[in-house]
C-alpha cells in the first residue's frame, strides 16, 4: 500500500507515452529537423551505454546482434513503405503502421513483463522501495530486454537518419532535383 503513489505515477507515466506514441504512428508527422537530430542523438547516447553496461555480460552481445538486425530490417521495411506529403508550411511523413504497431507491442509487453516480473519478485522476497528499485545491471542482465532495446535503437536510430538525409532532399531547390 505503501508504493502506491509512485507506481500509479509511473503507470499514468508509461500510459501518456504510450498515447503519445499511437498519436504519433496513426497520422501524417512534420519533418522537424532539430527533433529528430535530439532523438537520434538520445538512441546513440542510450545504445552506447547498454552496449558498455553488456561488457559486463559479454554472451548477452548475441540478444544486441540479433536485436540490431531484427531493427534493422524492420527500419528497411517501414523505408520502403513511407510517405511523404508537401504542405503550406512544410513537408510531413507517415511511416509505416505494421511496423509501429510491432514495435509498440514488442515495447510495452517488455514492459508488462518486467513490470510484473518486478512485482512478483518483490512481493515474494518482502522488498521494500529502496531495496527494490531496478538498476541499469538488472535490464543488461536479461537477454531478452537488452535485445528488444537495441531493435528500438537500431530501427529509430536508421529511420532518423534516412528522414534527415530526406528531407534535405524534399526541401532542395527545383533546379537540382530535375538534374
Amino acid at each position: 500500500m505503501e508504493h502506491l503513489g509512485p507506481t500509479l505515477l509511473i503507470m499514468a507515466l508509461i500510459a501518456f507515452g504510450i498515447y503519445r506514441r499511437v498519436k504519433r504512428t496513426i497520422g501524417f508527422q512534420k519533418l522537424n529537423r532539430k527533433r529528430l537530430i535530439f532523438r537520434t542523438t538520445i538512441f546513440g547516447v542510450l545504445g552506447c551505454v547498454f552496449l558498455y553496461a553488456g561488457l559486463l555480460h559479454p554472451i548477452h552481445f548475441i540478444a544486441d546482434a540479433v536485436g540490431l538486425a531484427v531493427g534493422l530490417i524492420l527500419s528497411y521495411y517501414a523505408i520502403k513503405h513511407i510517405q511523404f506529403e508537401k504542405r503550406d508550411d512544410a513537408w510531413y511523413y507517415r511511416t509505416h503502421l505494421w511496423v509501429e504497431v510491432t514495435l509498440i507491442v514488442l515495447l510495452l509487453g517488455r514492459i508488462v513483463y518486467r513490470l510484473l516480473a518486478m512485482y512478483y519478485l518483490q512481493s515474494d522476497s518482502g522488498m521494500t522501495g529502496a531495496t527494490a528499485a531496478p538498476t541499469l545491471e538488472s535490464y543488461t542482465k536479461d537477454p531478452l530486454t537488452v535485445g528488444i532495446f537495441f531493435v528500438l535503437i537500431s530501427f529509430y536510430i536508421r529511420y532518423f537518419t534516412y528522414l534527415l538525409r530526406k528531407q534535405r532532399e524534399l526541401e532542395a531547390p527545383e533546379s537540382h532535383m530535375t538534374s
